[in-house]
């Protein structure tokens, strides 16, 4: 990769990760506006996931400790599970960060040797701000007691947030428990939150340490994402970052530039087979058949997962059909239809954090007035997503846009008292 004249960082636009959408250029068209929609949509399948465990844990499980619903465990027996499973829609969160990450650094590295070192530097302060404000929000909720109390043995997903949380767990918690321990007393998705911190700097890392061979990043990439998709699901989850830088080395404009129909023949059953083993359940009747293929790769790898395995492949297999079928086509203006989709993926990672407040209160609340029934699902649904989005708009505004600035300085000066140093 031939080397560009330097510029200073200041001249960058700050690249965006899980739940910050990519604003489309004259190149990026509906390619960009696309993976804004996927992780859109990715957000609003973790919220379908847990209001249904709230109401129907059977929809998740199989099985359920009262009378079950006929019509949840049809849902979970049918090939169509991937709407509402939100554990799989993070692998997707996990995967788009690995390629909206590296991504950036192919772009802009080239152009600043410090890019990839300041993009790594404020990565804590770019995901850190918005969880602590997170959590500052569950505490709040304790102290004020918004959160309903729920008679006990009834499902434990009531539970949320433990009462006897105090200040010091609170501080503990927004300052480093969460970003580094995966702490989720204040807000549960936060498990997730220690997880995208280190694997964001192992794309990094990875992309420092072999920037200059293309064929050499990709392979290992791909070496390290197969070796860690095998090993027990804490390491697992960090196969999707290396999936997604590997992506990002691969030039799908090649195939983008073949016939329509082509085209389509490759990314449409690419992208069915990616929504079928997203929604993989092990005991579901639609997957059953892989019992064979999961004892065979077992065999092999016994410390396996396939409620990984199989939804790590299905997101993989989903991007790469938006890869290589989105961007045929620039957009001049993007209509009503491709706005939305920005709109959603802009919001995606507000709307991830601030959902359990929503269904910890109104959710809660409507679920132990008109209990456990199918008119109070639907109302429980309205209620708890368009409060998230009408909140999470807010928080975008006030939070998560700031920490983008607060963290894109940050990062900027740091090397730049360097280079006067």
């Amino acid at each position: 990769m031939q080397k560009a004249n330097k510029t200073h960082p200041s001249s960058y636009s700050k690249e965006r990760t899980r739940g910050h959408s990519t604003t489309p250029t004259a190149g990026q068209g509906s390619h960009s506006i696309t993976l804004d929609g996927v992780r859109g949509l990715a957000a609003i399948s973790v919220i379908f996931s847990h209001v249904f465990l709230l109401y129907y844990s059977e929809i998740h499980y199989g099985l359920a400790d009262g009378a079950p619903s006929t019509l949840a465990l049809s849902i979970f027996n049918s090939p169509v599970t991937f709407f509402y499973r939100g554990g799989a829609a993070v692998l997707l969160f996990f995967l788009l960060s690995g390629y909206v990450l590296c991504s950036a650094c192919i772009k802009k590295a080239p152009l600043d040797d410090n890019y990839v070192s300041m993009a790594a530097s404020k990565r804590y302060l770019r995901l850190g701000l918005p969880v602590a404000a997170a959590v500052l929000i569950g505490y709040l909720g304790i102290v004020f007691n918004a959160f309903p109390s729920a008679p006990a043995g009834i499902n434990n997903f009531l539970d949320f947030p433990d009462q006897g949380l105090g200040f010091a767990q609170m501080l503990k918690s927004a300052l480093y428990g969460s970003m580094l321990l995966g702490d989720g007393n204040f807000d549960y998705v936060l498990w997730t939150i220690s997880i995208e911190f280190y694997g964001s700097l192992l794309v990094f890392a990875h992309f420092a340490l072999t920037r200059k061979n293309r064929m050499l990043s990709i392979r290992l990439c791909m070496v390290l994402a197969c070796f860690l998709l095998f090993m027990p699901k804490a390491y697992s989850l960090y196969s999707l970052f290396f999936f997604g830088a590997a992506l990002a080395q691969v030039d799908f404009a090649a195939i983008r530039r073949l016939p329509a129909r082509r085209v389509a023949l490759l990314t449409v059953p690419l992208l069915l087979s990616g929504c079928y083993l997203i929604g993989f359940y092990a005991t579901s009747a639609s997957y059953r058949w892989l019992e064979p293929v999961t004892a065979g790769y077992q065999f092999l790898a016994p410390h396996a997962d396939p409620s990984i395995v199989y939804p790590a492949l299905g997101a993989l297999c989903i991007l790469v059909s938006i890869l290589a079928g989105a961007g045929r086509t620039r957009l001049a203006e993007p209509g009503p239809g491709a706005k939305l989709l920005a709109w959603v993926g802009k919001l995606s990672f507000s709307v991830y954090l601030l959902h359990p407040f929503m269904l910890a209160t109104a959710g809660k609340y409507i679920f132990l007035e008109m209990g456990k029934n199918m008119y109070s699902l639907l109302v429980c649904l309205v209620v708890v997503f368009s409060g998230t989005y009408f909140f999470s708009y807010f928080f975008y505004k006030h939070v998560d846009r700031p920490s983008m600035k607060i963290a894109d300085k940050f990062g900027k000066r740091l090397f730049m008292a360097e280079r006067t140093a």
